[in-house]
């Protein structure tokens, strides 16, 4: 892909050829199937990670232009707008952003609705969040295919591996796969930290299930509510505000699915990985049945994933349970969970981009989400709490 470094206060008109402007428009469902596939998860990311979104800063022009993306997605497909006044924006306030030479827009969460069937349930929903926010990008380029080198040995989980100056041995091996990359193309300069898997993977995971929903033959009798938050790097904001300020009643929301980092899992990319790894937290906190629930359909998948609940267990350093968008459904006392395949060497780095995703496993995932949710969506009673309720949802959160 070709990278381009673009000064702020500037538009796609502008800046961009109108092919490349194109490419980040809305694409028709009839480009894409009803069914979840790999071929239409890579279509969608590469139009929503592209450079264009300039690395999608919550509170810029740049994330409120990939909110528009997001929401054109969702009428195209026919869905109910759920956002403030009935329209598919939610405004959230208080957003801070870092670079302040950036030309700043309101943040907006996200919400659509696929109306259930069942009369007797439909008030009642599912949700399925992701967030629509990443980093933004830096005013200096720097080589792509250096960095991605260096982290290969000194960050293999980029900016969750402390960062250090390479020894003399490492320095050696970096030298080594950059000299074979040379051997295939010149450097190439990149300022964009596009997201692809942090979160363009999970975004694009809840369009998808929205058109298999939407288009599909399986018709859930509870609705479910789609939210793409924003602010989730600035911590939490988005999903916090819509909690507290949610469009449907907080309590008609029986149960929710976070998505967040699922493009990637391999063993190449985190050390417990492979094809059915799947980090898992926060699932039976609340509800020990939920727990069983999503155990049962991803049992039932053709190949199942593996849950690993190593970071949700209580007082963990990396305090994954307080740092996922879930949280914000769990103080409420809604049976939540979140999903992710874990970090990578592209983690929050320039080099996070749609040609580094694992678009089989990413199709797998989004489908067992997909499955999950229409099996709570369709269950004869909400998940019963194990645990009193949260009497205050504003108290600190405990790992």
């Amino acid at each position: 892909m070709k990278r381009f470094h673009f000064p702020t206060r500037v538009g796609c008109v502008v800046l961009l050829t109108l092919a490349a402007c194109a490419r980040t428009g809305t694409l028709s469902p009839s480009g894409t199937s009803a069914a979840i596939t790999a071929n239409d998860l890579r279509l969608r990311l590469t139009a929503f990670a592209h450079d264009s979104m300039m690395g999608r800063e919550a509170g810029t022009i740049w994330d409120y232009k990939a909110a528009a993306w997001v929401a054109s997605q969702f009428r195209t497909l026919g869905l109910r707008p759920a956002g403030d006044s009935g329209g598919w924006f939610q405004t959230v306030p208080n957003v801070r952003v870092r670079d302040t030479s950036v030309e700043r827009a309101p943040a907006r969460n996200v919400i659509a609705i696929v109306p259930g069937t069942d009369p007797a349930l439909r008030n009642e929903y599912v949700a399925i969040s992701a967030h629509n926010d990443h980093i933004g990008f830096r005013h200096v380029a720097i080589d792509h295919d250096s960095l991605r080198a260096f982290n290969t040995v000194v960050r293999p989980l980029g900016a969750d591996s402390p960062p250090r100056a390479a020894t003399p041995e490492e320095a050696i091996r970096i030298r080594h796969i950059l000299d074979s990359l040379r051997a295939i193309r010149p450097p190439r300069p990149d300022s964009v930290y596009n997201g692809a898997d942090d979160d363009g993977s999970g975004t694009i995971a809840l369009i998808e299930i929205a058109e298999a929903f939407a288009r599909g033959k399986e018709k859930p009798r509870r609705s479910i509510l789609l939210i793409s938050h924003t602010a989730e790097e600035e911590g939490l904001i988005g999903s916090a505000w819509y909690t507290d300020h949610a469009t449907v009643p907080i309590d008609s929301i029986v149960a929710e699915i976070d998505v967040d980092m699922i493009g990637r899992g391999a063993a190449t990319d985190i050390k417990a990985g492979g094809p059915t790894y799947l980090e898992v937290v926060g699932l039976r906190r609340l509800s020990q049945e939920y727990g069983d629930w999503i155990e049962a359909v991803n049992a039932k998948e053709p190949l199942p994933f593996v849950f690993d609940y190593e970071y949700d267990a209580p007082g963990h350093p990396d305090q994954y349970y307080c740092r996922a968008d879930h949280y914000s459904y769990a103080r409420y006392g809604v049976p939540s969970v979140s999903l992710s395949r874990g970090s990578h060497m592209d983690y929050h780095q320039l080099t996070d981009e749609p040609q580094y995703i694992d678009y089989p496993d990413y199709a797998r995932l989004t489908r067992m989400v997909f499955d999950a949710a229409l099996y709570v969506a369709n269950a004869d009673h909400r998940p019963r709490l194990s645990v009193p309720k949260p009497v205050n949802p504003h108290v600190p959160c405990r790992q």
